[in-house]
């Protein structure tokens, strides 16, 4: 099993990782949330995550802003909570549906993207918040070390930051959280250069591997350094890491946008 940090629409770079993981049938990929928003082909990342039986998912909190804020049918008009995902990328994550339907000009197209968004949104209200394995726990944001792990929100799960990764000690002492969310750079202990490291915390478990690893490599940015998405294997600690494949830079961010 494969699990792969925060895609952020990029469609190509995944696709480019998938193929050098070497898949077999019988494989499984588990993607860490945050599947949308800002980058240019958010539905071709939903779609294959809808369509392909190995992939399966845990929500990100962008997953749950589309979930839970956005209304297929106001999408032109939207209210307040709608509004800030679409500031958080939702916009971006907009226009690639709009565009994989080759536009939204008549009002035939635009309720066929009504639709599309309803059976996504759909869909989504379908997904684990986390998955707990044997030797692992594999979430987006994380846990709130403050609370035991059978009282954890979903909030908390997809939002958590600073207490999160500022534990000094195991959340779940027989199981590595593997977790995504928060650009691993931005993590404690994080070497500066160069940016795109997977993260590992100081402390380990019961099996031998650090408490907490982060795969938020930060595909998205657009600084003038690595841009990565890393995939973690579950059986034999495999890291493997594939470049951003898009043209990514200003101009792109607000194409993107445009539907």
């Amino acid at each position: 099993m494969w699990v792969i940090g925060d895609v952020h629409g990029f469609q190509e770079t995944l696709l480019a990782l998938l193929g050098s993981l070497e898949l077999q049938e019988e494989d499984r990929i588990v993607l860490l949330g945050d599947l949308i928003d800002r980058g240019p082909d958010s539905f071709g990342v939903m779609d294959l995550a809808i369509s392909d039986p190995r992939v399966h998912i845990v929500l990100g909190n962008h997953e749950a802003m589309m979930r839970d804020d956005f209304t297929p049918h106001e999408y032109e008009l939207p209210e307040n909570d709608a509004r800030h995902w679409y500031l958080s990328g939702g916009l971006a994550t907009i226009a690639s549906y709009a565009r994989s339907l080759g536009g939204v000009e008549e009002e035939s197209e635009k309720e066929n993207l009504i639709q599309l968004f309803t059976r996504h949104i759909e869909w989504l209200r379908e997904q684990p918040t986390h998955i707990v394995l044997d030797s692992y726990r594999l979430v987006h944001g994380g846990y709130d070390p403050r609370q035991s792990m059978d009282t954890q929100i979903e909030a908390v799960m997809l939002w958590i930051r600073d207490p999160f990764h500022q534990h000094h000690k195991p959340i779940d002492p027989q199981r590595t959280v593997l977790f995504g969310h928060t650009p691993t750079m931005m993590l404690p202990n994080y070497s500066e250069e160069p940016y795109g490291q997977v993260w590992f915390a100081p402390h380990t478990v019961k099996h031998g591997l650090a408490s907490a690893i982060g795969l938020d490599t930060c595909v998205f940015h657009i600084d003038d350094e690595p841009a990565l998405l890393s995939a973690f294997n579950l059986q034999d600690h495999r890291i493997i890491q594939q470049e951003r494949v898009e043209p990514w830079g200003i101009s792109e961010r607000r194409r993107a946008q445009v539907f």
